[in-house]
């Protein structure tokens, strides 16, 4: 079994790897990110707040102090772990993409001996340190490290959708899509997440749950209403206004704008909104990031990779498309964009 050199690995969640990638490069900034043959592992080399795992939507954890390698056998990943002295620990093992033959209690039971060998003690229902190892049969990757972060498993996504709020409007985004919008366009910057259109506030809620200051804005008096209603019930900080996109003042601390604008297929009148929308967001001279999302024909969604986009939003510059399945009749695109220079 030859190891990769590289300590820090990152686990994504498998709901669409592409985003994820683009979520985990956003969230950790500080750190050079590499893609690996494994969908949904990465190696991070240099050091960035690992922590910001727990807000992330497609990422499981960040494993530190490990490594990656091609699966041979358990008693050859025992070779390459660093089985030390730990107080309060866990060991836990899950599987990506398929299925290495080998049993996870079998792994978790021999490195969890090595560990006790070594002078540590544990604690299976809340350890103070988790040590984690991946078997990805897409590549047949094992990766190994200390846990930072949830981990594998759902953690609630469920009972935030939009349909378990009590305003509920059919088209809302889902939680983890919104959330992995707003970490992508607010990345590390501490301002402002502003949805100038923000309907039922599905947007605003997951960018207030990640402590990030938070302004939604509707035209509509009903959606305004119900906006807020979805937040109290969610428990969450952020400000609702009534107002016209196209003309609202912005603070000055802004960070991202995130929208998923009532947008028809063949309606100009959306498209004239959106465009006015960002004319005013370039007037204001605010230098920020974009993430729109928009509807789209079915069949362009690409789980692993970013797609090609042919959609020209006057007064930004697209840096990436990525596809969503929605249906069989709909998808989506979520499109990250800057500003264009020349405004």
């Amino acid at each position: 079994m030859q190891p990769s050199d590289a300590n820090t690995i990152i686990a994504l969640r498998g709901w669409h790897p592409a985003i994820s990638r683009a979520e985990a490069v956003s969230m950790f900034s500080e750190a050079n990110i590499h893609r690996t043959d494994a969908r949904r592992l990465l190696i991070a080399e240099g050091e960035s707040r690992w922590e910001r795992a727990s807000i992330m939507s497609g990422c499981e954890c960040v494993l530190t102090e490990g490594g990656i390698a091609k699966w041979e056998s358990i008693t050859a990943l025992l070779e390459l772990i660093d089985a030390k002295k730990m107080d309060d620990m866990a060991v836990n093992c899950w599987r990506h993409e398929g299925k290495i033959p080998v049993a996870t209690k079998d792994i978790e039971r021999q490195i969890g001996g090595a560990f006790h060998d070594a002078g540590s003690t544990f604690n299976l229902e809340n350890p103070k340190h988790r040590f984690g190892v991946v078997l990805d049969a897409s590549a047949g990757y094992v990766a190994w490290g200390w846990m930072v972060g949830q981990g594998p498993g759902k953690h609630g996504w469920s009972a935030m959708r939009a349909n378990k709020r009590p305003f509920f409007r059919p088209v809302s985004l889902e939680p983890r899509l919104a959330r992995s919008a707003v970490n992508i366009a607010a990345g590390t910057d501490d301002g402002y997440v502003i949805d100038p259109m923000c309907g039922t506030g599905g947007i605003l809620i997951e960018a207030a749950l990640t402590n990030r200051p938070t302004l939604g804005i509707d035209f509509d008096p009903v959606m305004v209403d119900g906006s807020k209603q979805n937040i109290e019930w969610a428990g969450v900080d952020a400000e609702v206004k009534r107002g016209d996109a196209t003309r609202f003042d912005l603070p000055d601390n802004v960070a991202a704008v995130v929208v998923d604008p009532p947008y028809g297929r063949n309606s100009r009148g959306d498209e004239k909104l959106l465009e006015d929308t960002i004319s005013n967001i370039v007037r204001q001279k605010i230098a920020c990031k974009f993430v729109i999302i928009l509807p789209t024909e079915a069949g362009t969604d690409n789980l692993d990779e970013a797609i090609d986009c042919d959609i020209a939003i006057p007064g930004l510059v697209i840096e990436e498309a990525y596809g969503i399945p929605v249906h069989k009749s709909l998808g989506r695109v979520m499109i990250i964009a800057s500003i264009s220079p020349r405004d």
